[in-house]
């Protein structure tokens, strides 16, 4: 028994070829945020038909789990399982959505990886990115007035791609994007298909096809943020700020992001150089009688994500500030994740208690973006969140600190090396969302058709 999971898409199954209904279609997210597919077949449909409502969360028992017989195309999602309704599945909506499910879950694919995919019929796949067509309107058929299509194009920044929805869909996107009248409008493609006309590879609806403008989604908040990033960047006017200037920051710069050119004299080694996070709301979690618990969603985790949380000592020619590194920054830099140096005998083997890849960050002289908290500026906290790290050579130029630095580094005070006693567990870097929540792919060969083996889904599948 499976209780509940969320309807996040609901679409009839028709033949192609006959135009014969052959059931409904449900994809569904468990607690896990793990998804499947649901099959109600034309037989029995009539049963659960006025039950179906996209967005609703239910409670669902007595199905049956198959597995995908033949060479199927076009699946909605990459497993190899799905449920099976039959007529003594129970199926009931809850009166109270008092659930902690997420409303949406995706299988983000990056942009520049669209164009390997158009020779692979397997999957329809999820895209994020930005409407970059002012105004798209839809085109309607001369010779058929309910027959239309719209195109524009999304960019991630670094690609774009072509869009092309039709009929009902193109009709709904015209109004939906009509009615929002932003400047920026971030829209997160679910299901659609990849293919290749006149020369240009793009993307199209297909049943299972939905597009979202907007939505409460972590992904949607990191686009918008690195979209900002690159707008500053853009503005070739970012002022590098000295450590003298950051600790005397006034209120009106809490919650800004500032930038400064340090060398980076220390990394910590005496505090854990990784954070066990719930896999859900990526909160630290702490053993509780030898269980990882997640105080905030109240619950177990088998299998915690891990995220870096390196503590360091950076300076300049003015002074010394305690920054926290970031997760993905990290990562993006090492070329490597916490799973991964773990099971790394050089890194995290017998005898070794602190990883020496992580330590090659020490004498280096990086561009810093730290990210301001209230706390920050009224002096109860002493320790920096940094958002953006980047080689100073890449950064460099006609920007500078108003005292240039100097490359004999100060010596760190004993008050500067303590600022971390104090510094919170509950303090973590920002770990963003989890792995097991898709971001966006980089290659076509990290595909994987199996579930995470410890969702309650893919435990259902093994039973």
């Amino acid at each position: 028994m499976v209780d509940n999971v969320r309807a996040q898409t609901i679409w009839k199954g028709i033949n192609r070829r006959t135009n014969e209904f052959r059931g409904f279609n449900i994809i569904f997210i468990d607690d896990q945020n793990c998804r499947i597919h649901a099959f109600i077949g034309e037989r029995i449909a009539s049963v659960f038909v006025e039950r179906l409502k996209e967005g609703q969360i239910y409670t669902v028992s007595n199905f049956k789990v198959r597995t995908y017989e033949g060479d199927e195309t076009n699946k909605a999602l990459r497993t190899k399982k799905h449920i099976y309704f039959e007529y003594e599945t129970k199926f009931e909506p809850l009166k109270e959505d008092n659930s902690i499910i997420d409303k949406y879950s995706f299988d983000l694919f990056a942009l520049e990886d669209v164009d390997k995919l158009v020779t692979d019929n397997r999957f329809l796949i999820d895209v994020i990115g930005i409407v970059d067509t002012p105004n798209p309107n839809c085109v309607f058929s001369k010779e058929d007035n309910k027959k239309s299509h719209i195109k524009f194009k999304i960019t991630d920044g670094r690609q774009r791609v072509s869009i092309t929805f039709f009929n009902d869909v193109a009709v709904s996107f015209e109004k939906a994007f009509k009615e929002i009248a932003e400047e920026q409008v971030v829209i997160i493609i679910a299901s659609a298909k990849v293919n290749k006309y006149d020369g240009e590879i793009g993307l199209t609806n297909y049943p299972a096809t939905r597009f979202y403008l907007k939505p409460d989604h972590y992904s949607v908040k990191e686009l918008e943020n690195s979209f900002t990033l690159m707008d500053v960047e853009d503005q070739n006017d970012t002022k590098l700020y000295t450590i003298e200037e950051i600790k005397n920051l006034k209120e009106n710069y809490i919650e800004k992001d500032v930038s400064c050119q340090v060398i980076v004299k220390k990394v910590e080694e005496k505090y854990n150089w990784y954070d066990n996070v719930c896999s859900h709301c990526d909160e630290e979690v702490n053993l509780v009688d030898k269980r990882y618990r997640c105080t905030k969603c109240k619950r177990n985790i088998p299998y915690p994500e891990k995220r870096f949380r390196l503590c360091t000592i950076c300076s300049d020619s003015t002074g010394v500030l305690a920054i926290v590194f970031p997760d993905d920054e990290i990562e993006r830099i090492i070329g490597k994740n916490v799973f991964e140096i773990e099971n790394d005998d050089n890194q995290a083997g017998e005898g070794i208690m602190f990883p020496p890849l992580l330590k090659e960050f020490e004498k280096k002289e990086y561009v810093i973006n730290l990210s301001i908290s209230k706390e920050n500026i009224n002096k109860s906290c002493k320790v920096y969140k940094s958002t953006k790290i980047s080689h100073v050579a890449l950064k460099l130029g006609d920007h500078s600190p108003h005292d240039e630095l100097s490359h004999v580094v100060p010596e760190i005070s004993m008050n500067a090396e303590s600022e971390f006693t104090d510094f919170p567990r509950t303090f973590s870097p920002p770990t963003e969302k989890s792995t097991n929540k898709t971001k966006p792919r980089k290659s076509k060969a990290s595909m994987k058709c199996d579930l995470d083996e410890n969702t309650p889904f893919a435990k259902l599948m093994k039973s």
